[in-house]
C-alpha cells in the first residue's frame, strides 16, 4: 500500500516524518514495513546535509577572530536541544518526540560536543583514570545494557532515560576509541558488525513474522539471515564482483517496481477523512445515548424483549414472524465498540441500530475496548448485547481474554473477526477460545469478505463502498440468528 510514498521518503531522507504523518509506531510488537528503522538513517542524513555547512562556517570564524566559538555554541546548543525534547516528551505524544529531528538532534550534537573537547581542549576524561578503565568501561557498558533490557518504552521517565543513554554512549566511545591495548575480540566483533545488522534485521524479520514456523526455530533463523544479510551488503565494499551484480540486479527490479506502483496516497486520505468524519458524528450520537434523559436508550432492550414474546404468544406464518423478530432486532440499544474498522462503518451501524452506542478509535485493542466498555458499566449504560471489532490490533494472548470474559460477564457477545489482523492467527486462537463461552457469537466478516477485493480501501482491512453495506448486514445476520434461534426455542417450549 505504502510502497512508493514510503520508499521515496527512504530515498529523500525525510522517512522519519513520513512515519509520523503515517502515525506508525517503532515499538509495536508486529512489524508493518521493512523500513521502519530508517526513521534514524534519515535523521542521519538530514545533521549531515546541514553539519558541514556549520562546520566550515564555524572554521572561518573561528581563524578570522582567532578564537574557539564552536565549542561554546555547540555547548549551548546541546543544552537548549536536550531541554527541548525533554520538554516534549511531557507535552507531545511519544512517537512525536521520537521520530522529530528537531527533538532527536540533542544526542548528535552531544557527539559534536565530545569530539571539539577532544580535538581543541586535549581533554580526556578516559585519561584521567587509568588503570581503572576496563572496569569503569563495562560499568557504562552494563549500565547501557540495563536500560536497553528494563526501561520500557511506555514509560513515563522514558525521555530522563534516553539522555542517560547518550552520556552513557558517550562515555563508552570515549573509552573505546582512547584504548590503547588490545581490544576485546567480541567487542571489536560487535563493533564492525552491529550497524550492518541493524541495517537487515527489520526486511528479515518483516519477511518471516508471518512464516509458519515455531518461534523457537524462527529467532534463530532470523538470526542467521540477519548476519549473512549484512555480510554480503559488506562484501560489496570490498568490491566482490558477485555481490555487486546481485545487488545491481536488485536495484534495478526494485526501481521498476517502484516506478510502477500505483501511488495509494489518495485512497489512503479518503479513509482518513472518513474516519475522522465519523469521529466526530459518533460524539454527538453517543452523547445523546449517554444523556440521563433518555428513558428510552435505559429501557428499550427490555421493551425489545417483551415484544419479541408477544410474536411467540400470538403466532402467525413464518413470514410475519420473522419480519416482527427483525424488525424488533434493530430496536436494540446495543453496544458496539472496536478499532478502526469498526469507527469507518460507525455511521451505518447507527442507521441500522438506531438505539445502539457505537464507539470506534484508530489501533485500539481488547485493553482499550475494555476501558470503553468499563466506563460504560459504571454510568449503568452496559447493553447485554455487545458487538466488539477488536481482533485487528495486537496479538492474542489467551489469560487477556480470559479477563476480558470475565468482566463481560454473561452478556452476549457478538465478536467481529478480522482482515489483515497483525496476529494472522487470531481469529483462529479466538474462534477456539470461543468455544468454551456459550455466549460469544463469532460474527464471521473473514468469510462473507472473501474473494471481494472491491470491498476494501487498498490496505486490505478498512472497509469502503459496497463492503460498509455486507458489513453491517454480517453483524446484523449474526445477531438477528442469535435472536430467532431464541424465539423458536421458546415457541417450542410453549407448544
Amino acid at each position: 500500500m505504502n510502497l512508493k510514498p514510503e520508499t521515496n521518503s527512504v530515498i529523500f531522507g525525510y522517512n522519519n516524518f513520513w512515519q509520523l504523518n503515517a502515525n506508525l509506531d517503532y515499538f509495536t510488537k508486529n512489524i508493518n514495513s521493512p523500513f521502519i528503522h530508517f526513521w534514524y538513517i534519515s535523521i542521519l542524513m538530514q545533521f549531515e546535509l546541514i553539519f558541514p555547512i556549520l562546520f566550515v562556517a564555524f572554521k572561518k570564524i573561528n581563524e578570522k577572530i582567532k578564537k574557539d566559538i564552536s565549542t561554546p555554541v555547540v555547548l549551548c546548543l546541546t543544552i537548549i536541544t536536550t531541554i527541548v525534547f525533554f520538554i516534549m516528551s511531557k507535552n507531545q505524544e511519544q512517537m512525536v518526540v521520537y521520530y522529530n529531528t528537531f527533538a532527536r538532534s540533542f544526542s548528535l550534537l552531544f557527539g559534536v560536543l565530545l569530539a571539539l573537547i577532544h580535538h581543541k581542549y586535549k581533554f580526556k576524561i578516559a585519561q584521567r583514570f587509568k588503570g581503572l578503565d576496563k572496569i569503569i568501561y563495562w560499568i557504562y557498558s552494563c549500565l547501557l545494557i540495563a536500560l536497553c533490557i528494563f526501561v520500557s518504552a511506555k514509560s513515563e521517565n522514558y525521555a530522563i532515560y534516553m539522555i542517560i543513554a547518550t552520556i552513557i554512549s558517550l562515555r563508552i566511545i570515549e573509552y573505546s576509541v582512547l584504548k590503547s591495548e588490545k581490544k576485546s575480540k567480541f567487542i571489536d566483533f560487535l563493533a564492525k558488525e552491529s550497524y550492518g545488522i541493524y541495517l537487515a534485521q527489520y526486511p528479515i524479520i518483516f519477511f518471516m513474522q508471518g512464516a509458519e514456523i515455531v518461534e523457537v526455530i524462527k529467532i534463530p533463523l532470523i538470526i542467521i539471515a540477519t548476519y549473512l544479510f549484512s555480510r554480503t551488503v559488506k562484501s560489496i565494499t570490498k568490491k566482490n564482483k558477485v555481490a555487486i551484480t546481485i545487488s545491481v540486479g536488485i536495484i534495478i527490479i526494485g526501481s521498476f517496481f517502484l516506478i510502477t506502483q500505483k501511488d495509494y496516497s489518495d485512497e489512503m486520505k479518503e479513509l482518513e477523512n472518513k474516519l475522522n468524519e465519523n469521529q466526530k458524528l459518533i460524539e454527538d450520537q453517543n452523547s445523546r445515548f449517554l444523556n440521563d434523559e433518555n428513558e428510552k436508550a435505559k429501557t428499550q432492550e427490555e421493551k425489545v424483549e417483551n415484544n419479541i414474546k408477544e410474536v411467540v404468544a400470538k403466532p402467525e406464518n413464518i413470514k410475519e414472524e420473522k419480519a416482527k423478530v427483525a424488525e424488533e432486532v434493530k430496536q436494540l440499544p446495543i453496544v458496539g465498540v472496536g478499532d478502526s474498522v469498526l469507527l469507518g462503518v460507525s455511521d451505518q451501524l447507527r442507521k441500522q441500530f438506531p438505539n445502539g452506542y457505537f464507539d470506534g478509535k484508530v489501533s485500539r485493542t481488547i485493553v482499550g475496548g475494555k476501558e470503553v466498555l468499563q466506563d460504560l458499566k459504571n454510568k449503568g449504560k452496559l447493553s447485554n448485547v455487545l458487538v466488539l471489532a477488536l481482533a485487528n490490533n495486537g496479538d492474542y494472548i489467551e489469560k487477556r481474554n480470559k479477563d476480558f470474559m470475565e468482566f463481560i460477564g454473561d452478556r452476549e457477545v457478538f465478536w467481529v473477526n478480522a482482515v489483515g489482523a497483525d496476529d494472522p492467527k487470531f481469529n483462529q486462537k479466538f474462534k477456539e477460545f470461543a468455544s468454551n463461552y456459550p455466549n460469544i457469537h463469532i460474527v464471521d466478516w473473514e468469510t462473507a469478505s472473501k474473494g471481494h477485493p472491491e470491498y476494501f480501501y487498498a490496505d486490505g482491512i478498512h472497509i469502503k463502498g459496497d463492503g460498509v453495506k455486507a458489513y453491517v448486514n454480517t453483524v446484523y445476520e449474526a445477531i438477528y440468528n442469535e435472536y430467532w434461534k431464541k424465539y423458536e426455542e421458546e415457541k417450542e417450549e410453549i407448544e
